[in-house]
C-alpha cells in the first residue's frame, strides 16, 4: 500500500501535478478460514487515504512512521462493516432494477463520479502457498500474475501476489491515461519504493 502510494506521488510530482490527497481502493477479504468458508467472492472494497504531506518522507516524517500509520488505518477500515461493493453498488445490483438499465446507469455514474474516483485500485492476492501445476506438458508455474481491470477514470491498477518466496507485481493501465513506456517507469518506481519500505519495517 505504501509503495503504491509513494510510486504514484513520485509520478505526479514528475509530471507537475499539484499535491492533493490520494485515495487507494483495496479489496478486503471477509471470508472465514474454517471449513464453512463459502465459495465465491467474499471481498469488499475500502478506500485508504493519504494526505500530500504524508507522501514526502523526510527526517521529520520518517518512513517507519508512515508504515505504522498506514497499517493502523487499514486495520481500522477492515474492522468497519460495509456492503461488499459499497452502498452505490448495492443499489445497482438490486434485483428489482432491469439488467439493461443497470448497465446504462453504471456507465453514466462512472463518468459523473470521475472527479471523486480513487487514484488507483490495489489488489493484494497474498501468498500462494502451493505450487500451481497444470500437468503435462505445461508443468508447474514458477511465477503468478493477476490483473484487475483498469477502466477510466481510474485508469491504473496494481495487483500483487507472492509464491515461491517471490513477489509478483502486475501494473495495468488504460491507454487513454498512459503509454507503453510509462509502465516500465512505474515499475522502476515501484521497485525503488518497495526497497525503501523494506529498509524501514513498521
Amino acid at each position: 500500500m505504501v509503495t503504491t502510494a509513494l510510486m504514484i506521488a513520485h509520478w505526479n510530482r514528475e509530471h507537475g501535478a499539484h499535491p492533493r490527497p490520494m485515495r487507494i481502493t483495496m479489496p478486503v477479504d471477509d471470508r472465514p478460514r474454517g471449513t464453512d468458508m463459502p465459495i465465491g467472492n467474499g471481498t469488499r472494497l475500502v478506500e485508504v487515504t493519504f494526505a500530500p504531506s504524508e507522501l514526502t518522507t523526510t527526517p521529520a516524517h520518517p518512513m517507519a512512521e508512515l508504515l505504522h500509520r498506514t497499517a493502523t488505518r487499514t486495520r481500522a477500515l477492515k474492522a468497519l462493516p460495509r456492503p461488499q461493493l459499497g452502498h452505490g453498488a448495492t443499489l445497482l445490483t438490486a434485483p428489482v432494477v432491469p439488467v439493461a438499465w443497470r448497465a446504462t446507469l453504471t456507465r453514466g455514474l462512472r463518468k459523473a463520479a470521475a472527479p471523486w474516483t480513487s487514484t488507483t485500485l490495489l489488489s493484494n492476492i497474498g501468498r500462494i502457498p502451493y505450487t500451481l501445476d497444470f500437468g503435462a506438458p505445461a508443468g508447474r508455474a514458477h511465477a503468478v500474475w493477476f490483473s484487475a481491470p483498469a477502466r477510466m477514470p481510474r485508469g491504473l491498477t496494481v495487483t500483487t501476489a507472492s509464491t515461491a518466496g517471490k513477489l509478483h507485481v502486475a501494473l495495468r493501465w488504460s491507454r487513454t491515461l498512459l503509454g507503453p513506456g510509462d509502465g516500465a517507469h512505474l515499475r522502476d518506481l515501484f521497485e525503488h519504493y518497495l526497497h525503501t519500505t523494506e529498509e524501514h519495517p513498521a
